[in-house]
């Protein structure tokens, strides 16, 4: 039975691949940067005003990580992070829920990463933010429960898209390759897998976890230290 699925940040390469594989079965409502500023509170609330439908799944994947030392970047800049990769999300979820706007029997699923478990130099906002998103799914996993809608998040290795490749230099991928078991990064097909099993009758009984899908990279350690 095709469902409504809401797909928050549709346009990056792993959104794009999430959309794409649920459009094969479901009808699908994808933001993109344009249409919902998730640093913007005007842009948030105008489309809240202008959403009149039901979703059975709520997929968030956007996020902003710019590489910077927390000594060296700006607070303005900081805050932005932080407000497009957590908290214009819990606004958007807060009126969804308030207005019964996801359906019982739904799901939740947020994009992670490996930096919600992990720190590293640069990755602040992102890192904190990540691990406040893993707080987020534990406890709205036990909130929802009473309304039948589950909670998960993926937390994604080493993918493939446009932004790895800005932030790694090819020589540093190829490093990190020597240490993923699967012997190579993602690609955001694979996300979009994890992503739709969440969401179908097959994962009906994970409610509240983090699915990690890096290819086995975090099994020895991350950043492969020993």
């Amino acid at each position: 039975m095709s469902k409504e699925v809401l797909v928050i940040g549709g346009s990056g390469d792993i959104g794009s691949s999430i959309v794409e594989k649920f459009l094969e079965e479901h009808v699908v409502k994808s933001t993109s940067r344009e249409e919902l500023d998730l640093s913007s509170d005007n842009s948030v609330d105008s489309f809240l005003s202008l959403n009149n439908k039901i979703f059975d799944h709520v997929i968030f994947c956007a996020a902003e990580n710019n590489p910077c030392y927390f000594s060296d970047d700006d607070y303005v800049n900081i805050e932005k992070s932080i407000k497009i990769n957590l908290l214009s999300f819990i606004k958007i979820l807060h009126s969804l829920i308030k207005s019964n706007s996801i359906s019982s029997g739904g799901s939740i699923i947020i994009i992670s990463s490996l930096y919600s478990n992990f720190g590293r130099l640069k990755r602040f906002p992102y890192s904190v933010s990540k691990h406040a998103l893993s707080g987020l799914v534990k406890n709205l996993a036990i909130e929802f429960s009473s309304r039948k809608i589950r909670v998960n998040s993926v937390s994604p290795g080493f993918i493939d898209t446009k932004l790895t490749r800005k932030n790694l230099r090819k020589e540093e991928i190829e490093n990190i390759e020597r240490y993923i078991p699967a012997g190579n990064i993602g690609s955001p097909k694979d996300i979009a897998n994890v992503v739709c099993f969440l969401s179908s009758p097959l994962g009906s009984y994970i409610n509240g976890q983090d699915i990690v899908a890096d290819g086995g990279y975090s099994c020895g350690g991350f950043l492969g230290l020993e």
